[in-house]
Parts: structure tokens; C-alpha cells; sequence
């Protein structure tokens, strides 16, 4: 446990971050990799449910999500994005950190080679953390910021918003928060040694496809492959729906022109992550674009192309039931992506230029508030 074997110190366990905003999926890969008899990640014991064992949660370095305005927010305020040059990264907030994290990593079946901490904001502190931990690996999710706009909205209805939440104005300040986001995190790709993009479409897409995520995944930390079925039953969850976006197409596509008119205006934004307002699948060919280099040699070629349109799961995925009775109509579960590793091109990191009633952003009616519920197979 913890790095050693017949009471010798072993090497430090490697440092792994899991990131993506809100309703992305953090959880639900974090828990996957995870399940790996060999990561150890965190319970922290007296923690509510709705806070999943988070380590931002019982550290001081750092703001918390929702310090920084929360789920669909926080990437707007400029104490979220956290760099190499920021006056915390320095060798005691990396100490403070491991002293604060000590007393709630998980004992692990083998010798833990990686230690996994999750939470959502983990996206714009990549750089922070690497200056902390230069060996660290940087897994992000992400996920169409259509089905993240809807899926934020449903849950801030039900976390004090009402129905104000599902207005198209806020629908849209939520996307526009995507961009947001996801712009701090193309700039800073150039910048990061050992990062992996998975998209949660292609995660969900099979069962081969989580599988090929998750030994890619494996592959670049040094561990062994384990089968689905163990990683599934070791997470405590089920089977995954690969149409984990349908109903919020549906709801898109039922909206007002205005909405659609709006989102087109920043869809540019999604084409870098291969999204855009045709479909709620990906379109591999806009991955093309200069700030993810596909080419990069730490690309897993052996990942499989997937077509996203085929909403079945592979019948040999294990049988769980993705329906939960306590989620609103909109409000869906984490889907998975397949594995691609993007490092990004030198001189691709400029930011993408967002077009749209920003105003909307700086004065949210909605309480800010952190990925919910403690249920395994919830959706960050």
C-alpha cells in the first residue's frame, strides 16, 4: 500500500489530475481509472455526498469551485486560471498540499503507483499543478458544451435556480462559459508534458471504447491493462449510455432562433474539440484546426475511429442501469470519450475569440454550487 513493498520506501506515486467543467464527466472517468488496483484515489471521510471526495474541498492553496463562482461560472473570474508563474507555485504549496491530501488517499490492492485527485477546476490550474508536480499527468474531459449548457441548467433548477435556470439566456451564458474554459485550456496545452483529452462521446461510445480509453490511459501511466468489467464493478458502476446527449439535442433543436442564432456565433469555439451545433456527436475532421495537434507522436494511434451516431452500446457492456429517478428531464449522465492525447502545437495556444451577449456571464442569477450528487454513476 501507499508505494511500498516489504516495509522498504518504493518510488512516490505519481500525481494524476482529473479535470473538465461541470457536467462533464470528471466523475465518472475518475472513477474508472480509479477502480485500477493500482491508483489509490480519495475518501474523505465525513465529507456530503454532493462534494465526492474532492480534494480541492480540504486544502487552503487554492480557491474552491465555488469560491470562484461554481459550476458554469468559474472560468470567467481570473483567480481560476493558475500558472507557472503564479507566487503560489512554489515547493511549500506543493508541501501543504500532499500534508492536506495524506489522511484521505485510498489503501490499494497493489503497491499505489498514482495517486488521482478530481475536481472540475482542475482544467485551468494544469500549469500550477505541473510547476508543483513536474512529473504529474493531466487527464481532461470534456464534452459537448451544448449537453454541458443544458445539463448545468438542469442542475442549477434544482440547486435554488428554478426555472429562471432554464431560461435560453442562461442556456447560453452557460456554453458561452464552455468557450470560456475550454480557450484557457487550449492555450495552455503547449505548455503541459503529460496531458490526455477524452471525450466523453467517444468514452461511451462501446465498451471497446472504454476499454481502449482506459488502456491508453494505463498505457501512459506505466500500469497494466485491466478488463472493463473489473474497473466497472470497482467504480460501482453500470453500464454507461452512449446516447448520453440525445435529450438535450432534442431540447436544442427545440428552441427559439434567436438561441440557435446565438450559438452559432460562437461555434467556432467547439470546432477546436471537434463539437459544433450540427449534431451532438463529434466531427473528427474539425479537430484539424491549429491549437490540437492530432499528429503529435504521443497520440494513441491504435484508438479506433468511432462514429457517434450509432447510439447502441456494445452488448457485452456491463449491464447497469444509467436511469436515475432523483435526475430532471434534462439533466443527464457522464458519457466518455475516446483517449486522445493533444499536447497542443507551439504557437496554436492564442486564445479563441467568443462572440456573444457576454453580459449575461457577469451577473448570474444562479447560486454558484459544485458537481453533484454522491450516486457513482452521476454526471459531473
Amino acid at each position: 500500500w501507499g508505494g511500498r513493498r516489504s516495509g522498504m520506501p518504493g518510488p512516490a506515486p505519481r500525481h494524476v489530475f482529473v479535470g473538465g467543467v461541470h457536467r462533464s464527466g470528471t466523475s465518472l472517468l475518475a472513477g474508472l481509472v480509479k477502480a485500477h488496483p493500482a491508483v489509490s484515489g480519495q475518501r474523505i471521510l465525513g465529507m456530503p455526498a454532493e462534494l465526492e471526495d474532492e480534494g480541492q474541498h480540504v486544502q487552503c492553496v487554492y480557491p474552491v469551485d465555488d469560491a470562484l463562482g461554481g459550476a458554469g461560472v468559474m472560468a470567467h473570474n481570473p483567480l481560476s486560471h493558475m500558472t507557472e508563474s503564479h507566487p503560489l507555485a512554489t515547493p511549500e504549496s506543493a508541501a501543504q498540499l500532499e500534508a492536506a491530501w495524506a489522511p484521505h488517499w485510498e489503501p490499494t490492492a497493489e503497491p499505489a503507483k498514482v495517486r488521482l485527485e478530481k475536481s472540475p477546476s482542475n482544467l485551468l490550474r494544469t500549469r500550477f499543478l505541473q510547476a508543483l508536480w513536474p512529473n504529474s499527468y493531466h487527464l481532461i474531459i470534456v464534452r459537448h458544451p451544448i449537453a454541458v449548457a443544458y445539463a448545468t441548467a438542469a442542475w442549477a433548477a434544482r440547486h435554488g435556480g428554478g426555472k429562471a435556470a432554464l431560461k435560453p439566456e442562461q442556456v447560453l451564458a452557460f456554453a458561452t462559459h464552455w468557450c470560456r474554459a475550454h480557450e484557457v485550456l487550449a492555450a495552455d496545452l503547449a505548455q503541459l508534458k503529460h496531458v490526455r483529452i477524452v471525450r466523453l462521446e467517444e468514452l461511451v461510445f462501446s465498451a471497446a471504447a472504454t476499454q481502449s480509453t482506459l488502456n491508453a490511459i494505463f498505457e501512459d501511466l506505466g500500469l497494466p491493462a485491466v478488463p472493463l468489467e473489473q474497473l466497472v464493478a470497482g467504480a460501482g458502476k453500470g453500464a454507461i449510455a452512449a446516447d448520453i446527449n440525445r435529450k438535450y439535442w432534442r431540447a436544442f433543436r427545440d428552441e427559439s432562433e434567436w438561441l440557435s442564432e446565438a450559438f452559432a456565433a460562437i461555434e467556432p469555439s467547439f470546432g477546436r474539440f471537434g463539437y459544433s451545433i450540427a449534431s451532438l456527436g463529434v466531427d473528427k475532421s474539425r479537430l484539424l484546426a491549429p491549437s490540437l495537434d492530432t499528429a503529435t507522436p504521443s497520440m494513441d494511434a491504435s484508438t479506433p475511429s468511432m462514429d457517434t451516431s450509432t447510439p447502441s452500446l456494445d452488448a457485452s457492456t456491463p449491464s447497469v442501469d444509467t436511469s436515475t429517478s432523483s435526475m430532471d428531464a434534462l439533466d443527464g449522465r457522464d458519457g466518455g470519450a475516446v483517449a486522445m492525447r493533444l499536447p497542443g502545437t507551439q504557437g496554436a495556444g492564442g486564445a479563441t475569440t467568443v462572440s456573444g451577449p457576454r453580459q449575461l456571464l457577469a451577473h448570474s442569477a444562479l447560486p454558484s454550487g459544485d458537481s453533484s450528487g454522491g450516486s457513482a454513476t452521476h454526471v459531473n
